[in-house]
Formats: structure tokens, C-alpha cells, sequence
């Protein structure tokens, strides 16, 4: 479920903990989701709601199937939350591993396919780099 539109009562807020700033983007509802199941609550999805959202660039059309494609800047953000709470403790080692699989994925897709290859592959690497690092917050802001 993402953030931008959910709608989650203060008590809840106030039992689990507000959203991490320091992800800054990506992986911002997902580790807020983990932590509240953690302490036993439960996340519900109005299936006939709908919403207006920008996923990003132009997908990438790979044999007909549509790739979402963000910025580069964007995937740095991606790949930098996604190792950076691959490190941390108290998340779900099977969240890790499913998530670590699909974030390889990204990887060898964004790198082989999205262009300028280059600069996307530089900033999921630079992500990956400062996730171990522990470097978070808005890129260039340190």
C-alpha cells in the first residue's frame, strides 16, 4: 500500500511511530507497513478506489511488456533504502530475501535496458554504496 494514499488514524501513528524521513522516497510506506504488522496491525486496500499517480518516466517496452522507468536520481533513492534496510535488524528475513531478488532484477534490467545506461547503473550503484554506508536523507545533503 502507498503512502501517498493511505489514510491511517493518529492513534495509529502515535502506537507504530511516524514514517522514516531519512528514506526521503522509496521504501518509506513499506517499512512503515513492516513495523505495524509487527505490532499486530493490519493493513486494509479499498480495491475500488482509485487514484491519480505518476510512476515516472515512459516505461520501457521490453517484447511488449511495460518496464516502469524512473530517473536515475530516483533509482539511487530506490536502491539506496532497499540495502540500506536490507542491513537493518528487526525487518523479516523473507521480506529481505524476496525483496533483495527482485531489487537484483532491477538492477541487471535498469542497467541492460534504461537509458543512458550509464547514468542509471552509476546512481543504483552510488545507491547501493551509500545504503552500507548508512549515508540517507536527500542526495547531495550530507
Amino acid at each position: 500500500m502507498i503512502a501517498s494514499g493511505s489514510l491511517i488514524p493518529m492513534t495509529t501513528l502515535d502506537a507504530i511511530g511516524r514514517m522514516r524521513e531519512d528514506l526521503f522516497i522509496d521504501y518509506v510506506d513499506i517499512e512503515w507497513g513492516l513495523r505495524a504488522k509487527e505490532a499486530g496491525f493490519q493493513s486494509f486496500g479499498v480495491c475500488g478506489a482509485m487514484m491519480r499517480h505518476d510512476l515516472g518516466n515512459e516505461p520501457i517496452d521490453f517484447f511488449g511488456r511495460k518496464i516502469p522507468l524512473h530517473s536515475p536520481l530516483r533509482h539511487y533513492y530506490h536502491f539506496r533504502n532497499a540495502v540500506r534496510l536490507y542491513c537493518e535488524t528487526g525487518l523479516p528475513w523473507n521480506w529481505k530475501i524476496a525483496d533483495g531478488w527482485r531489487l537484483l532484477l532491477k538492477y541487471g534490467t535498469y542497467t541492460l535496458l534504461a537509458k543512458p545506461r550509464h547514468k542509471h547503473w552509476w546512481m543504483m550503484s552510488l545507491g547501493i554504496v551509500h545504503g552500507l554506508m548508512g549515508r540517507m536523507g536527500k542526495f547531495g545533503k550530507s
